[in-house]
């Protein structure tokens, strides 16, 4: 009698979401990494697609796959795919300070205006200083801290939350 290990390979059968494009396929469990990935990059490529339709483009993506333990193997049993598109001239809109939301509760944006507002000052101040200054060594310094502060700035505007430590570092270290 041998004793040899025996692998165990079932087969997955998986569902798409609603709504999205693609064929529901089975896949052995030694497969299922690939035919997942594939799934979920065909979707990153049509948020793409979609993107450019509009004139914007994707500015931070995300595939994330969940994992498990199916027979003899470590199997994609879901994925995920998440993207954030910038599309430029389109606003992002928030509910006014204090003003209902569509789910009745009010908003505060005071912190993040406040903040914008510190932010806003030290560009301001930057700017004066680079108009004054002729070392290019300095004038590329506060450039880049210009652009640091604008980059901080438009995160808050389009709702991203930033630590306090970090936009106080950038406050901190502009000149």
């Amino acid at each position: 009698m041998s004793s040899s290990p025996s692998l165990v390979n079932p087969t997955l059968g998986y569902k798409l979401d609603p709504g999205e494009p693609g064929v529901a396929f089975v896949a052995p469990a030694s497969q299922s990494i690939a035919r997942v990935m594939n799934q979920e990059f065909a979707n990153y490529i049509d948020f793409k697609k979609q993107a450019a339709e509009q004139r914007g483009f994707i500015i931070s993506g995300n595939i994330s796959l969940d994992l498990q333990k199916r027979g003899s193997f470590l199997a994609a049993v879901a994925g995920k795919t998440k993207v954030l598109i910038y599309i430029p001239g389109k606003g992002y809109e928030r509910p006014l300070p204090n003003q209902p939301d569509e789910h009745g509760t009010k908003s505060h944006n005071e912190p993040d205006d406040i903040r914008k507002g510190e932010i806003e000052r030290k560009i301001d101040e930057l700017y004066r200083k680079l108009q004054m200054t002729n070392d290019p060594i300095e004038r590329e310094k506060l450039s880049q801290q210009i652009l640091m502060l604008t980059m901080a700035i438009n995160a808050l505007s389009f709702g991203m939350k930033m630590p306090e430590f970090l936009i106080g570092m950038l406050l901190n270290t502009a000149v």
